[in-house]
Parts: structure tokens; sequence; C-alpha cells
């Protein structure tokens, strides 16, 4: 393989740690096994990443007899991740609040309360409080002096922020990253719109994700994101039908699809930069020509498959350096502080 196109980058590996929200899958195949096989796999690399844990799941998990089990599983994987060097981030999911649990699988009867803002003020920093310091106290446990600094929204959905900023300022959360410039999506859950997004590894805001503040207090940094031609498009339909046992996803649910404009499905449009249903050349070449220093790639392992790992295998191969949100924040940001 050959090394990237461009010079070597800073790559942000960083996860969403759940499960699926139309047919949740178990725990043990959407996060478990893709993680352990993550882990091992970052280790054999001396790589790092972060994980932005949908821990309102966890909590719910407490909250029953037959779900405790994983919940303490799920408590040792995260301590396994940290003791390793990686981080693990609020990622809040509060349809979770509604979700049921019946015949061995969790529920989800409506999806109202889907997107954070559909909550009071005080609600979500109830939520907030709780979710970072359950997550603080699972790290603390193995580094004591452990604090959350980052965080992702569930679906993305980071929009409006007036309601979340005073939630950041009480539990000290410096970096979102949300964002990926020039995406917009929409369902009967999500809304979120980055279309207007500076091209930018990361920048400072204050009220608005999306738009860059120069005296800002807050830190974005943005979802990588790459133009998908309508010719990659239909290659990539051709080249998968060689390839699916090495793409069929660890998970075993079913997630909530974004609205689809039939009419742009073949026109060319930009994506986020995965590891999942992604090839390691193509991936190599993506990041290759990211016209940014550093490539935050977003990942799901529930939705990653074993060619997901080799896209991990062949990145690592190059010289590029892995870095976790807390890593790039000290070195890049709070250094232009200084």
């Amino acid at each position: 393989m050959n090394k990237s196109l461009n010079s070597p980058k800073k790559v942000l590996l960083t996860f969403d740690y759940e499960v699926y929200f139309r047919e949740s899958g178990s725990f043990q195949q959407c996060i478990q096994k893709p993680v352990d096989e993550l882990a091992k796999l970052m280790k054999e690399h001396r790589i790092v990443a972060t994980f932005f844990v949908d821990i309102l799941y966890y909590l719910r998990m407490l909250e029953r007899e037959e779900t405790r089990s994983d919940a303490e599983s799920m408590k040792r994987q995260l301590q396994r991740l940290v003791r390793a060097g990686n981080r693990i981030e609020p990622h809040l999911h509060p349809h979770w609040l509604d979700a049921e649990f019946k015949d061995g699988a969790w529920s989800f009867p409506h999806y109202e309360r889907y997107r954070l803002q559909a909550l009071g003020q005080e609600q979500i920093m109830s939520l907030f409080r709780q979710g970072c310091r359950e997550l603080e106290q699972i790290a603390k446990e193995v580094r004591p002096d452990y604090r959350v600094m980052a965080y992702r929204a569930g679906g993305w959905c980071i929009q409006p922020f007036d309601k979340l900023k005073k939630a950041f300022a009480e539990c000290h959360i410096l970096v979102d990253s949300s964002v990926a410039p020039r995406m917009r999506g929409m369902s009967d859950v999500h809304y979120f719109d980055f279309t207007g997004v500076p091209d930018r590894s990361h920048y400072s805001f204050d009220s608005d994700p999306t738009q860059w503040n120069r005296k800002g207090h807050l830190t974005e940094i943005p979802i990588s994101t790459y133009r998908r031609t309508s010719l990659f498009k239909i290659k990539r339909k051709i080249v998968n039908r060689f390839y699916r046992d090495e793409l069929l996803p660890y998970g075993d649910g079913s997630g909530i699809p974004l609205k689809e404009d039939f009419r742009k499905k073949w026109l060319s449009t930009y994506e986020m930069i995965t590891l999942e249903r992604m090839f390691p050349k193509d991936l190599i070449e993506i990041v290759g020509k990211t016209p940014q220093d550093a490539v935050n790639i977003i990942s799901h392992p529930k939705g990653m498959s074993r060619m997901s790992m080799r896209c991990i295998q062949e990145l690592a191969s190059q010289d590029h350096h892995f870095l976790t949100l807390e890593q790039y924040y000290k070195r890049e940001i709070a250094a232009e502080s200084r």
C-alpha cells in the first residue's frame, strides 16, 4: 500500500458507543464484541481513540436485574479502554427515558425525546450532570484524576445550542464534536444543518457550534467529510457484492434511517469519513486528500465489520499520528491560547 498522497495527518478516531434505535440489538453484538476487537487492534498498533458513550443506555441497564450483568460488562470494558489510554466522553440519547424492556430486548414506543432539545432546561441540566458524573466515576476507578471534556450530540442534533450552553459550562465541557461540514440530515426524529460550517480542523465558537467566533470559549472539532461522486457510488455498489461477508456489520439490530432525497441519490454528495462500509484503499486515499491537517473519523462499533478492522490496520501502517480529542485539544488548541 502506498503512503498517503499528502503529508501525515493527525488522525482522531472517534466512536459512538451505542446500540441501535429501531431494533436495539444486543449489547454483546453491538458493543462488546466489536469494541473488544477494536481494543486489541489498537493496542497492537499503539493507537488511541475517543469513545462517545451512550451513558443513558448504561443507566437504564443498571435499573433492571435482567440487564445488570451487561451494564457491569460495559463498565469493565470502558475501564479497560481508559486504562489503555483511550478517552470516554458523554453522548446523550434521551429517548432512553422512554425505552421499555420486553421479551429480552429494548424497544422504543416513540422518539418524542430523541433530541435533547425536546426537554426542558432543568431536565437537560439534570441529564448532563448525571451522565458526566457517571462516566467520570467509571473512569476514576482506574484514573483518579479523570474529567470528561468533550461531547457529541445524539444523532448529531446539536442545534439549537442555546439550551445546551449552560450544561456545557457546568459540566466543564470544552469541546463539541457533533458538526459535520456541508452535511444536512432530517428524519422524523433527526435535525441538523451544517451546510455553512467553516472548513477547518477546529475552530472556536460561543453560542452556535456552526459559526466560527474568534472570541468563543468553546471549541468545535468537526467530523471530517468528503465529496462522494456518483462514479464512486456506482463503483462501490458493484464492488460491495463481492465482499458481502467481510462487510457484514457486527451489530444485530437496525437503525433509524435519515430521509433521502431520491433525486440526489446518485448525484455527488458529502459524507462523513468513517470506517463503516469503507475499503482500506479508499480510506487511505480519502484521508490523504483531506485538505485539513487533522482528520476526525467517526464510526459506530455496531456498524463496523471485518473490513473496518482492515481499514484500521492499513491506516495504522501510514505515517499518521493518532490522537484522542483530549490530546489534540491540549497540543493544538490550548497551546494557541498561551
